[in-house]
């Protein structure tokens, strides 16, 4: 096993996803690459970062609307059940938690979005941001669409500003996905997709660690776009990313 091979398979490794005999190769590569190593172990801090997120405890302002929302219900006729205190308090503690959770996990691809910030940001750690480097969006395209069993589509310049700077196959929870990657002044974002099948990305916006991620999804390609840019320029290039998808100014 090379080190390109071990990087992809990092992750099912450490979720102890892998056959034995994959399990036992990449045990052997890491035995004596430094540098897998090393990233094995930037991984596994990274992971323990947000595992602290667990303890999350809603902010006051959270709570202050909860209780708001629960005294407007307790004007409200209800049977005798319902007034009694210990229901009120239960209800508060488990609409808290249900907002808390919403809020560091709008949905059940909290994972999925922790894993495309990972890749975005050991990208630049290992020195694999791109595997064809290129400007030319058919140039990116016929390499991904080599590497991959579905069709990625590729804009060259899909907000004024941004230029391709080339793309590489990645692997977000067990799955082969197309990364494109574009630059605007001195920032680097990347763009993840892949076929929908059954599961369909909404359109939302969440911020991990120091980066911002926005995902959407169409008939093509779920979408994760993964940066530092401000809200505002993430809202401008998805709005003209998918306006170029829409009206085929794409290879």
């Amino acid at each position: 096993m090379d080190c390109e091979e071990a990087k992809r398979f990092l992750d099912a490794y450490l979720d102890g996803g892998l056959d034995v005999r994959q399990h036992l190769e990449l045990d052997q590569h890491l035995s004596f690459c430094q540098s897998c190593q090393s990233l094995a172990q930037e991984l596994e801090e990274f992971r323990s970062r947000f595992a602290a997120l667990a303890s999350y405890q809603a902010p006051p302002q959270l709570r202050a609307k909860v209780l708001a929302a629960v005294r407007r219900e307790q004007a409200k006729p209800r049977f005798a059940f319902l007034r009694r205190p210990w229901v009120h308090a239960v209800g508060v503690i488990v609409l808290s938690l249900f907002l808390a959770l919403n809020i560091l996990f709008p949905d059940a691809g909290g994972e999925l979005f922790r894993q495309a910030v990972l890749r975005h940001s050991q990208s630049f750690a290992s020195g694999h941001v791109v595997e064809v480097a290129s400007p030319n969006p058919q140039v990116v395209k016929t390499w991904l669409t080599a590497k991959l069993d579905f069709v990625p589509p590729v804009v060259g310049s899909p907000a004024l500003g941004y230029s391709l700077v080339g793309g590489r196959v990645d692997v977000i929870q067990n799955r082969s996905v197309a990364a494109l990657v574009y630059k605007h002044n001195k920032n680097v974002v990347t763009l993840f997709c892949w076929p929908p099948k059954k599961e369909h990305l909404s359109k939302s916006g969440h911020l991990i660690e120091a980066y911002h991620v926005s995902t959407w999804s169409n008939t093509e390609c779920n979408y994760i776009l993964v940066s530092e840019l401000s809200d505002r320029e993430m809202d401008q290039f998805v709005d003209s990313f998918r306006v170029h998808i829409h009206s085929g100014a794409h290879f």
